[in-house]
């Protein structure tokens, strides 16, 4: 990456609440059930959490010490008056030599490789940092045909950001889970388990996407920086949360899940 991604995350951490638009929506408290459920899997011991942002998630670590860090130190300035249990580190996770090695007992990295242009980097130096037996855990997003790459910073505008590492776009991109864990094995990991979640959110959505693709088209063009953007978005999370509680009342969703072998996002669970 250039030096502007340094910046482009301060500059996000300082304009956009992005723990609070992801935890708003139906994808995000999914994911944050889905991702504390599996942590349970981890063993007792420290922690690191790997891009943790405010901290949220692994504020829920009750069996050892907490180390999260993060790029942009807005947010973990917030996360220290939120979780003040937590042992912040403003760091870079493209570097990890400030880190001493066989020192890490568990270690996650959820929603962040995906923003890394060379995540192998990351992972082999996650590998020397972490004690023999430890427990690593990556969440993604997955793809179906294509994956991402560079997208528009979109809705950021709305809330002051003005430019992405590279113009107005930043690196956005996505994995299926046997390309994640052939990555992580790369760096010397052993895969333990590996799939993908959120099932329970495909195919219902599609017509709300249409409609959420033709209103940023538009809003790209002719009012890309409108705090509009920020109320349509909240109606259209706040739409998928009640249709969501809908179709789970009516046990749909249960049906959807017995359709859809796949789900939205990747994992894996790996050992070193």
């Amino acid at each position: 990456m250039k030096d502007n991604y340094r910046q482009f995350y301060e500059q996000v951490g300082q304009h956009y609440p992005e723990d609070m638009i992801t935890y708003s929506s139906i994808s995000g408290l999914l994911r944050r059930k889905w991702i504390l459920h599996k942590m349970h899997n981890l063993k007792p011991g420290n922690l690191l959490d790997c891009g943790c942002n405010i901290g949220r998630l692994s504020a829920h670590w009750h069996h050892g010490h907490v180390y999260g860090i993060d790029i942009s130190y807005s947010v973990l300035a917030r996360g220290k008056k939120l979780f003040p249990n937590t042992f912040f580190i403003h760091g870079d996770l493209r570097v990890l030599d400030f880190i001493k090695s066989d020192s890490i007992e568990n270690a996650i990295a959820c929603e962040v490789v995906e923003h890394l242009d060379q995540p192998i980097l990351f992972f082999k130096q996650l590998y020397r940092i972490m004690k023999p037996g430890s427990r690593l855990l990556v969440t993604v997003p997955g793809y179906t045909l294509k994956p991402t790459e560079l997208i528009s910073i979109g809705i950021m505008r709305s809330y002051g950001v003005k430019t992405g590492t590279s113009g107005d776009r930043y690196l956005h991109t996505a994995y299926k889970p046997l390309e994640l864990a052939r990555l992580i094995e790369t760096a010397g990991f052993q895969t333990i388990e590996q799939g993908s979640f959120e099932r329970e959110l495909r195919l219902w959505q599609k017509p709300i996407n249409i409609i959420e693709s033709i209103y940023y088209r538009i809003a790209d063009r002719l009012f890309p920086e409108s705090k509009l953007n920020i109320l349509f978005n909240r109606t259209i999370d706040q739409l998928r949360i009640n249709l969501y509680n809908v179709l789970d009342l009516f046990y749909i969703l249960e049906l959807l899940k017995t359709i859809v072998s796949k789900g939205r996002r990747s994992f894996v669970l790996a050992k070193k």
